[in-house]
């Protein structure tokens, strides 16, 4: 018999060209987070915002590339598994020397999936394994700077300001470090809890940043105990300056949640990056702290690594989620795990609503300005479940909503779209759980989202409390994106008086309405609880403005006057009028 072995020149030529592409991203995506820096320290925020979404289109546009780059082989050999068996392994040796092999090696993944459709995973030629054995046979990158304890926390203060490249030009160094010594002597608990004084500090040799906030990254290591030592930092005219000191995992928290948008972070090794901030933040996963620096597409292929290992280290059952049911997405989720899974409904039940328009109003969300307000979601396609982990009644509706997006097929659920986004507990369900006083805070909050969403040019849309959600920092946050839209679209007016008792008893509006129209008086009924007098007090006393047009005219003003505001995640510092 005559057996056919195939050329290893193709698998060669397919791994070649796959890095070449991979390369080309990379040193693109670079080139943009260095180049981010210069905005950064002059202040220029609108340039940084359009470096956010340039970088964020890139890993979408590469892959493209590198497609079309392919085409001439895979024309010849179409979904040729033994031929991309080999390419894998040519693959792995061509990327196992790269500091960020592991970002690499899910660029590869994304091609695969793309020729082959993958449903579910293919083994045979995907990346699957996130070996933390393998990365740390690589070299130190020196992405950390030690700086020995001497007993002098002035200094070391002053040297860890000092390790930022590019150098930072700082405004009133001395000053800066007077300031943080009181705060960090006082707050930090290896340096206050009577156990003996530190080993050292150590430093991440770049700066964290995003438009209007900046962070030098550090923590304090006394033999396996760490706690951070994150300092922020403002841009001026006149140079850099200390704008707080954060220095517990609680403060540190908000810096890299996923309602902000993606940090820039000059470091060519992500994984002891990621390792670095792992030990500050354990609460986080890698798949999130991956997607916090903006390697949003390797934090993606952990989220499914970690769906995986829950699903086979947990038994409870596939449920809808809590809630009111939405009119555009059904959700569900796993009691035990710490996402939810959306749905666009293949009907959704909202006039004029369709499924390309809340795609693009996800894809909006994710390259924009998320300002700690909105949830970050990651797209997925064509998942896998065993279908013996639905409840039966959770497996009906998703059936019966999106069959285009769902089938069954034999003891496995196949799921063509959906998103995976962090689970919240909607702000209807916490209200009527909490006690007065978590109530009140929630509800203000609440209204100062939907303010911080407007001072980016974003307008919630439909301002129902089930469509923000209390995150696991207390935090409100939207997560329903189906009727948003910019606010400089909206026109924002007073419902003109009624002219006779007819109009004051008419079931219609007795005025002329425009597509654009929105009146904030009637806002009310909605938006504000009857009972208890309590909570609608406290929400009154804190945003009774929210009701007038006059409001959201202003912020409309600040909009196009280019005026950026931004909430920190932190108390910033006082500065010293000079």
């Amino acid at each position: 018999m005559l057996t056919l072995r195939i050329s290893t020149v193709p698998a060669d030529e397919l791994a070649a060209l796959i890095h070449g592409g991979f390369d080309s991203f990379y040193a693109e995506f670079m080139r943009l987070t260095r180049g981010a820096r210069r905005h950064f320290d002059a202040g220029d925020w609108l340039r940084l915002q359009e470096d956010q979404r340039a970088r964020i289109d890139l890993y979408q546009r590469y892959v493209g590339r590198t497609l079309a780059a392919l085409e001439p082989i895979t024309r010849r050999h179409p979904r040729d598994l033994a031929l991309w068996t080999q390419a894998h392994v040519v693959y792995a040796s061509l990327v196992a020397s790269r500091p960020d092999v592991e970002v690499a090696e899910t660029f590869f993944n994304a091609i695969t999936r793309k020729l082959f459709h993958t449903v579910g995973v293919k083994p045979e030629i995907e990346f699957l394994d996130d070996d933390l054995r393998r990365h740390a046979r690589q070299p130190p990158s020196r992405v950390i700077k030690q700086l020995p304890w001497t007993g002098d926390l002035a200094a070391s203060l002053r040297e860890l300001l000092s390790y930022p490249r590019p150098a930072i030009r700082w405004r009133d160094l001395e000053g800066d470090v007077a300031w943080l010594l009181g705060r960090v002597a006082a707050g930090c608990p290896l340096l206050r809890d009577g156990g003996g004084p530190p080993e050292r500090f150590e430093a991440i040799k770049t700066l964290f940043f995003r438009p209007k906030e900046g962070y030098v990254v550090g923590r304090v290591v006394r033999g396996a105990q760490v706690t951070p030592l994150v300092i922020p930092v403002r841009s001026t005219s006149e140079g850099m300056v200390v704008d707080g000191a954060l220095l517990t995992e609680a403060e540190v928290m908000p810096v890299f949640s996923s309602t902000r948008s993606y940090l820039f972070v000059d470091v060519r090794k992500p994984s002891e990056l990621v390792d670095f901030l792992g030990s500050l933040l354990p609460q986080l996963s890698r798949s999130e702290l991956y997607i916090a620096i903006a390697h949003h597409r390797h934090g993606k292929s952990l989220i499914y690594r970690e769906l995986v290992d829950h699903l086979r280290h947990s038994d409870d059952p596939l449920v809808i989620a809590p809630g009111i049911r939405g009119l555009v997405m059904t959700v569900f989720t796993l009691p035990s795990y710490r996402n939810v899974f959306k749905l666009i409904r293949d009907r959704p039940a909202k006039a004029g609503m369709t499924r390309e328009h809340v795609q693009q109003s996800y894809r909006d969300v994710f390259r924009g300005q998320r300002v700690g307000r909105l949830a970050d979601t990651q797209e997925f396609e064509f998942l896998t479940f065993e279908r013996a982990r639905f409840d039966p009644e959770c497996l009906e509706e998703l059936c019966a909503k999106a069959p285009s997006l769902v089938r069954v097929e034999g003891d496995t659920v196949v799921i063509e779209h959906l998103y995976i986004e962090e689970k919240m507990t909607p702000l209807d369900i916490h209200l009527a759980q909490a006690e007065l006083f978590d109530a009140q805070r929630a509800l203000v909050d609440y209204g100062t989202a939907i303010k911080e969403l407007a001072a980016h040019n974003i307008f919630a849309g439909d301002l129902l409390w089930k469509n923000f959600g209390v995150n696991r920092f207390g935090r409100l946050v939207l997560y329903d994106y189906d009727e948003i839209r910019p606010l400089l679209d909206c026109n924002f007016r007073r419902v003109p008086p009624p002219r006779s008792w007819e109009d004051e008893m008419s079931a219609q509006p007795y005025y002329p309405v425009h597509d654009h129209d929105v009146f904030p008086e009637e806002w009310a009924p909605f938006v504000v609880p009857r009972r208890p007098p309590a909570l609608r007090d406290a929400f009154l006393d804190a945003h009774a403005d929210l009701f007038t047009p006059e409001l959201w005219q202003s912020i409309q003003q600040d909009v196009v006057a280019g005026r950026v505001r931004v909430n920190l995640p932190y108390r910033p510092r006082e500065l010293p009028r000079r």
